[in-house]
């Protein structure tokens, strides 16, 4: 085993879902408040999210940058073999929505966060992108 596959295992095993993972929640932690102050609202949503995940086949892991900034803080689902989502103007009283809404994929056969049942915070002008998995094929229209 690699010493970078050792560091994602012992990651997974911190977060209590090692081998279960089927989504992760990947929080920016980079970007600040709007006034010039320090606070990064996106490291108190990956705290509070890991707290609520436990248990439950996610991960929680910060990442730098989600290139979404207008719309922080920011947060996306990675589904294990399914589609990606990146979602924005979420806050850490949007973490019962954010867990349920990562669940709702994880669940999800075709690995797909469907629409109905989705949480207000993660539909319309909070979700800024869905990315297809690589394994995606698709015929053009005709």
């Amino acid at each position: 085993m690699t010493d970078e596959a050792r560091k994602d295992e012992n990651d997974a095993t911190a977060d209590g879902n090692a081998g279960d993972v089927d989504v992760t929640i990947f929080v920016c932690t980079n970007c600040r408040e709007a006034t010039d102050s320090e606070a990064r609202p996106g490291i108190g949503l990956m705290q509070a999210l890991k707290q609520a995940a436990e248990g439950k086949p996610l991960a929680v892991k910060p990442v730098t940058c989600l290139a979404n900034c207008d719309k922080s803080p920011s947060a996306a689902f990675n589904h294990r073999s399914g589609w990606s989502y990146v979602f924005g103007h979420l806050s850490t009283g949007n973490v019962d929505d954010i867990v349920t809404g990562a669940m709702m994929l994880a669940e999800d056969e075709r690995g797909f966060l469907p629409l109905r049942g989705r949480p207000m915070c993660l539909r319309g002008k909070g979700m800024t992108a869905r990315i297809p998995p690589f394994h995606h094929h698709e015929d053009m229209p005709s």
